[in-house]
């Protein structure tokens, strides 16, 4: 019963009779099946195994070295090389940049303070600083224009018609 359950297991098979084959392999037989490109499995096929020609134990050291001595990948890494990483190549073209950056304000103050003489103006004195001044020159604006139309007016100058003129002027 336990080999026909373990038969329904296998791929249906043409060429053999899985639970009779079963128990007739021997020593190195097998029934082998692999999946094809569609992971369909293969038909089922009987099969020889070899034993294996290596040597089913662990490696000693000596023999570990002595594989590794003969080994292609072993000479290319053999020696320790101190690569640069690009943390390092950034941080170097950084400090570079900063470096020139400094050099060329260092030129630029030399050039400034070497070659051209001061051009500064003379402070301003507090009656410039006042005249300067925009709430001074709204106030100077609004004198000057009620003064000329008060002297345009007494004159009769002004430009509004005696029925709209304003009564009581300063002068």
């Amino acid at each position: 019963k336990t080999i026909r359950q373990a038969a329904e297991n296998y791929p249906e098979s043409d060429f053999y009779d899985v639970d009779e084959l079963l128990t007739q392999l021997g020593t190195g037989e097998a029934f082998v099946t692999v999946l094809n490109e569609k992971g369909i499995p293969t038909p089922l096929v009987h099969t020889m195994l070899l034993a294996p020609r290596s040597r089913m134990d662990v490696l000693s050291d000596a023999e570990i070295n002595a594989l590794v001595g003969k080994s292609k990948l072993a000479r290319k890494y053999a020696e320790v090389e101190d690569s640069h990483s690009a943390y390092e190549i950034l941080n170097a073209k950084l400090e570079e940049a900063a470096a020139r950056t400094a050099e060329k304000e260092a030129e630029k103050e030399a050039a400034k303070t070497s070659s051209k003489p001061s051009t500064r103006k003379p402070e301003k004195s507090t009656l410039e600083k006042v005249l300067d001044n925009s709430v001074t020159r709204q106030i100077g604006r609004t004198a000057t224009t009620t003064i000329v139309r008060g002297l345009l007016g007494a004159l009769g100058l002004g430009g509004r018609s005696s029925s709209r003129r304003k009564k009581g002027s300063w002068f």
